[in-house]
């Protein structure tokens, strides 16, 4: 009797191996060749982008060379120079810059010149410019000096000619005068500072040197007419004791200047009434202002006649503080002679001489009487 039909292999296990077998030798064969030729195809490609980089690298460098860095278009030939200020010469300028004429501009290094120029004590802004095919443009701010600082007040020299003298602005910021302009002279000074170990371009912050500062620029042109200092002291280190251009003494404290300048304001406008001249005024005083004004002596139109006494100080209350002492005054007074002695001792003499009258000492206005 006949089996039924199964499902069985055609091929023996042995057999498919071998068919196998066969088949991977021929694939193997084929894949070696693609590799090989891909291999090549890359490689020749690599060949040809090396050689393109090459040639476009020396290419390109021997461009540059020859029409940028040795073009003789690009050679600098200009510098400009803006400065405000005026303190700086062109030389020095140029000389802390590091540019020199005849250079190729593409090497100028534009941030290191800047930083160099900021490094000079008088510069306070700096732009450089470069500007195509052959200038260079250098724009300066310089700081503006508002003061000298000196380590004391000489009235009898100026403060330039000071050892260790020197400007600051109004930052505080110390500036050494190489150059003397005509707008220095006029400058105040603040004195009493030790400027032994200062050196220019440092930033003095003590709270005095900015009180002093402060001073001045609330000293504008509105107070000037009346009142403009010319020195400040600032060695007591808690106050102000300045000196304004009728040499009186004004101290301020070292807060609420504004304030302390609006009561000297109205000081000075009662003052101007009264036709008397300050000599010292303590601002820090809340009430009373302590207030003294200078001696005042009447001379005489005719040097043999007699001089009215000097006028007493007073104080803001109003009261008389003392009258004037002898020393003061710049002569003493001559008594008045009778007529006829005066004409008796002059009767040895060949011509006799005009006698003047004796007029009383407190007259204001006194004339000569032939």
């Amino acid at each position: 009797m006949k089996m039924p039909f199964s499902n069985k292999r055609v091929s023996t296990r042995k057999q498919r191996k071998q068919q196998h077998l066969l088949d991977v030798k021929v694939r193997s064969g084929k894949a070696r060749e693609q590799r090989n030729r891909h291999l090549l195809t890359w490689s020749c490609m690599l060949i040809l982008l090396a050689a393109a980089g090459g040639g476009i690298y020396y290419g390109a460098r021997e461009g540059l060379r020859r029409f940028v860095w040795e073009n003789p278009e690009y050679q600098l030939k200009e510098v400009e120079i803006t400065n405000e200020g005026g303190s700086l010469l062109r030389e020095q300028i140029v000389e802390a810059a590091g540019v020199h004429e005849g250079s190729n501009i593409f090497t100028v290094n534009i941030s290191k010149m800047r930083e160099s120029l900021l490094q000079i004590p008088q510069v306070e802004t700096a732009e450089v410019q470069r500007v195509l095919p052959n200038k260079i443009v250098i724009s300066i701010t310089e700081r503006v000096p508002v003061a000298w600082v000196a380590a004391k007040h000489d009235e009898d020299a100026a403060p330039s000619a000071q050892d260790g003298s020197l400007l600051i602005d109004a930052r505080g910021v110390l500036i050494p005068c190489k150059t003397q302009l005509p707008s220095y002279f006029h400058l105040p000074v603040i004195y009493g500072v030790q400027t032994a170990g200062l050196e220019p371009g440092e930033s003095l912050q003590l709270p005095e040197i900015k009180a002093a500062l402060d001073l001045i620029r609330l000293n504008t042109a509105d107070t000037a007419a009346r009142f403009q200092a010319t020195g400040v002291d600032v060695s007591k280190g808690y106050c102000l004791v300045v000196t304004d251009r009728s040499h009186a003494k004004i101290t301020f404290g070292l807060d609420r200047l504004e304030w302390q300048l609006d009561r000297l304001m109205t000081l000075l406008d009662q003052i101007e009434q009264s036709k008397r001249e300050l000599q010292t005024v303590n601002l820090m005083v809340q009430r009373n202002i302590p207030v003294t004004f200078v001696q005042s002596e009447i001379s005489a139109g005719d040097p043999g006649e007699s001089q009215a006494p000097p006028a007493k100080s007073e104080k803001s209350s109003g009261k008389n503080t003392a009258s004037a002492s002898k020393k003061s005054q710049s002569g003493g007074q001559k008594k008045a002679m009778p007529v006829k002695k005066a004409r008796a001792a002059n009767d040895d003499s060949e011509q006799a001489q005009p006698v003047k009258k004796a007029l009383p000492v407190n007259s204001p206005n006194t004339k000569s009487h032939g």
